[in-house]
């Protein structure tokens, strides 16, 4: 007796094809052939393909959604420009794939839609002034891979500028999505974490937006990337920094910002970081010098410590202004120099030739975790940036030089805040060319 082995979805495919003849030969037959005619068979094809991938499926794994969309593949019309930052900061609306999905949408762009956390701030806003369009809305509380099925299958490329790992587990492991990361910021600082980020994603799958010949050399070197993955341009918010100008009425002011710590409360509340950042903003001659210059002082908290909730009471602080993270782009572009550790918006000061001052703020602290990291970072500070303190004494008389000659930037400075940049204007538009290349896109 002989065995017939039936390839289901093979014969679906057949099945849908032979549909679709069938349609095209009544309409040939009753009227003429036009484009009318071959327009609506699209139509019809993408309507019924549609309704078929957004039925409501179950995952219980990331290995039964890859599956599925493995198998799903011959029915897929690849048509969306898929993009998301899978952030969890509440206040930050100047993330790199958002202002690129905002270019998109801009540029008329229908198919071009935004991975959003539902909980953020910034989703609550948009909704508030109802420009959801194009939104796709997600929150921990629901099986997202659900709502983002149908998107996944038809895309033709996804766009992301926070490393999620459920997410390169599906980008690894279905053939057919492609997949292009733009990194919060120069990996430059943080390279140590950044080292791990992207393991177990397949090389071909590993295209990825530099910015600056560092980061080319950290890619190459250490993380052992192919040139044809590395695709030089920049950050699509360092646009922004151009586009939108310093407003010259307002008062001058200097920002103080730091990263956060992995230690708990408890530990924070005895930590040296604590200790010498209270110390720093409540600094009465440091402060009057600045008051006589009419200069404002602007401390950020690190949005990781204000969701953990560590203790920080503005009103103890008098001549401060204290601020949340959703004012963050404001300050950078308003500021004329920022104190820091090692955060990496000190490359958007660079970027706009702005002082940046690195200050170590609990660098003989043994209850840091991150010490010997942050004795790397120390050396690269003092190599490539200068500006690098590790005694508040010092960085207040910098701080004070800087103001008496108006924030000037020493031309050696400049020099090498300038090479730490490939291009300085049309990033966008260069990451725009980009994605085309990798999808295949023919500019119209």
């Amino acid at each position: 007796m002989n065995i017939i082995i039936i390839n289901i979805n093979y014969l679906k495919k057949i099945l849908l094809k032979l549909f679709f003849i069938l349609i095209a030969l009544f309409l040939i037959l009753k009227t003429k052939t036009s484009l009318k005619n071959l327009e609506i068979i699209s139509n019809l094809k993408n309507i019924i393909i549609s309704k078929y991938f957004t039925k409501k499926f179950k995952f219980s794994s990331l290995e039964e959604i890859v599956n599925q969309l493995n198998k799903d593949a011959v029915y897929r019309q690849p048509k969306y420009l898929i993009f998301s930052d899978f952030y969890i900061n509440p206040f930050c609306n100047d993330i790199n794939a958002y202002i690129l999905f905002k270019y998109y949408i801009k540029m008329n762009e229908t198919d071009a839609y935004y991975i959003i956390n539902s909980e953020s701030d910034l989703y609550k806003g948009l909704l508030e002034k109802n420009k959801t369009k194009n939104l796709i809305p997600i929150n921990s509380s629901i099986n997202f891979y659900e709502v983002l099925y149908p998107y996944l299958l038809n895309s033709k490329i996804l766009v992301n500028s926070y490393v999620f790992n459920d997410i390169q587990y599906i980008i690894s492991n279905v053939n057919y999505l492609k997949y292009l990361f733009i990194t919060h910021a120069i990996a430059y600082f943080k390279t140590i974490i950044i080292s791990t980020q992207f393991i177990g994603l397949k090389e071909d799958k590993r295209n990825i937006i530099i910015s600056s010949p560092f980061e080319y050399d950290f890619y190459k070197n250490k993380l052992n990337y192919k040139d044809e993955y590395m695709h030089k341009a920049g950050l699509p918010r360092y646009d922004r920094l151009n586009a939108i100008q310093r407003n010259k009425s307002e008062q001058k002011c200097i920002l103080v910002t730091f990263t956060y710590r992995k230690y708990s409360n408890e530990i924070y509340d005895i930590s040296l970081y604590k200790k010498n950042l209270e110390i720093l903003l409540n600094n009465t001659s440091f402060l009057s010098f600045l008051k006589s210059k009419n200069i404002d002082l602007i401390y950020i908290q690190h949005h990781f410590d204000y969701l953990r909730k560590r203790p920080f009471n503005p009103e103890s602080f008098q001549y401060i202004k204290y601020r949340n993270q959703s004012f963050l782009s404001h300050y950078i572009r308003q500021c004329s120099l920022l104190i820091t550790d090692f955060s990496t918006i000190s490359f958007d000061f660079m970027f706009l030739n702005k002082p940046v001052l690195f200050y170590l703020i609990d660098l003989k602290d043994k209850l840091n975790f991150e010490e010997k990291d942050y004795m790397k970072y120390d050396k690269k500070k003092d190599i490539y940036f200068e500006n690098s303190f590790s005694e508040q004494e010092s960085l207040i008389e910098k701080v004070k030089d800087y103001c008496i000659h108006d924030f000037i930037l020493e031309d050696r400075l400049k020099k090498k805040y300038e090479s730490m940049f490939y291009y300085k204007t049309n990033i966008t538009e260069r990451i725009v060319q980009i994605i085309n290349n990798i999808t295949n896109i023919q500019k119209k």
